[in-house]
């Protein structure tokens, strides 16, 4: 076992080198044997890879696939040599993606390869019985975390009809044989489910939002069975989440006020280093943090529309920027709540707003509103605070909640999981995504070919591309989603 720990010292060598805040235990090496629980605990405490996601360079996050972002044509001309090809493939719902890796793909697995390390490995290593299970619990919820954001991205919606399609490559190993083929979307569900259950055997109190606990657990359940459109226990683990932790941010009182650039005033953590732990547990409602890293977060025009004027998550979008660096006048807002960063952890809003539909289902528009007033009276001014009228039915009442989730959480994989699994349903009009551009030719984006790109209700592009180097580097025994 102890043979291990190269792999492992690599682990946080590599990937948390820019992490001055990295506590390592000292030694003529710089390697440590992994021969505790204390061991695993440093790896899990700080390491910032483990919940960072990549960058969206290697189309790594939901923002560029949904409606929430829009390249409009001056903003595409000023940040064209930042903003790589394939990224625009991804903008355009395009079949095949350029780039031969995917960095959200290649950290997942190598969180779940750590994952399953911690499972078949940590009862042999030194440290009381509690602590083992806990380890074990955590490792089941971080393995259950990445798989469920694969599957959103790469995987048709597990709806009965969809049950044998292709769903991910399932590992339980840490044996570095390629991957094994993808199982069908069924089996990779009651996987990520099976992974739910055993981290909820977890026995610990949230004290932070770097490692999971017991409000933690519930509150990936809730997300998952959202998902699924199990509302009863979407609305059981929601519960019981909120019972644990409920700490909402006020955004009228705690919000840092960013006052370097004169007239702008920007509500936003920008004044506080990406690097430091500040930043990553200022947001104080995160149950579990997981942060994607994306400066590109140009808002679409009809999710800029969608906020009041006196809503404070507005001023997250911000204009000084292309304004003054750019002299962008139109379409020049950008998105600065976490300084180019989108935290995409589960969120006490986000129970309320599970809580909230699964009431408006249910018909009981008073305690639907109750839970989305939860979150609204945080997100306006006192003076400004106006509470929404009940709505009249259960279409109307989801529809609420929806538009609500949109904006508190653009640019994550809210909006594009909850496209697809209400498209599924049929409570909702069918959402079909269109947005302008160019054509796509040769690598080239033809701005003498304006193109309408249309991503219609329940299509097979919902299954984004596998990266192409895993069906290289397994000889097709992975297989590529198909259109």
């Amino acid at each position: 076992m102890k043979n291990i720990f190269a792999i492992l010292l690599m682990f946080v060598v590599l990937f948390s080198a820019c992490d001055d805040y990295l506590e390592e235990k000292p030694s003529k090496t710089n390697q440590q044997e992994i021969e505790s629980t204390n061991d695993i605990n440093l790896l899990l405490d700080n390491t910032k890879d483990l919940f960072n996601s990549g960058h969206v360079i290697s189309d790594v996050s939901f923002t560029t696939i949904s409606d929430d972002i829009q390249f409009h044509d001056n903003v595409y001309a000023a940040f064209s040599t930042w903003i790589p090809y394939e990224q625009v493939q991804s903008y355009a719902w395009q079949d095949e993606i350029m780039a031969v890796s995917d960095e959200s793909w290649t950290k997942s697995y190598k969180h779940i390869w750590l994952a399953n390390y911690i499972i078949n490995n940590v009862d042999g290593l030194e440290g009381s019985d509690e602590e083992k299970a806990n380890l074990k619990a955590e490792a089941h919820l971080i393995k259950a975390y990445k798989l469920l954001a694969l599957a959103m991205k790469h995987c048709l919606y597990p709806s009965s009809a969809n049950a044998s399609e292709l769903g991910l490559p399932l590992k339980a190993t840490t044996e570095f044989e390629e991957l094994p083929a993808r199982s069908n979307l069924d089996d990779t569900f009651l996987e990520i489910e099976a992974n739910i259950i055993e981290g909820l055997k977890i026995n610990k109190e949230r004290t932070d939002s770097w490692r999971e606990s017991k409000s933690s657990a519930a509150a990936l359940a809730a997300r998952f069975y959202m998902y699924v459109h199990d509302f009863v226990n979407a609305k059981k683990y929601a519960q019981q989440a909120l019972s644990l932790w409920d700490r909402m941010v006020n955004m009228e009182t705690e919000i840092t006020i960013n006052k370097k650039f004169g007239l702008y005033d920007v509500p936003s953590t920008g004044d506080i280093s990406t690097f430091s732990n500040a930043f990553y547990s200022a947001w104080e409602s995160q149950y579990k943090l997981y942060v994607v890293e994306d400066y590109n977060l140009y808002p679409s025009s009809d999710l800029i529309a969608s906020y009041e004027a006196t809503d404070i998550r507005s001023k997250f979008y911000t204009q000084w920027y292309l304004n003054l660096y750019f002299g962008l006048t139109e379409n020049n807002y950008i998105y600065n709540k976490f300084n180019g960063a989108v935290s995409t952890g589960p969120d006490v809003a986000e129970m309320y707003y599970i809580l909230a539909e699964c009431a408006g289902r249910e018909g009981d528009y008073a305690t639907c509103m109750q839970n989305v007033e939860a979150v609204r009276v945080n997100r306006y001014a006192a003076a400004d605070y106006m509470a929404m009228p009940l709505p009249a039915s259960v279409k109307e009442a989801v529809q609420l909640v929806v538009d609500e989730r949109r904006r508190e959480f653009p640019f994550t994989s809210s909006r594009w999981s909850d496209i697809k699994r209400l498209n599924a349903e049929g409570l909702l009009d069918p959402i079909t995504l269109s947005r302008d551009f160019y054509a796509l030719q040769d690598g080239n984006v033809n701005f003498a070919a304006p193109q309408t790109y249309t991503l219609e209700p329940n299509s097979r592009k919902y299954a984004r591309p596998l990266p192409n180097e895993v069906i290289n580097l397994t000889d097709g025994k992975v297989e590529q989603n198909t259109y």
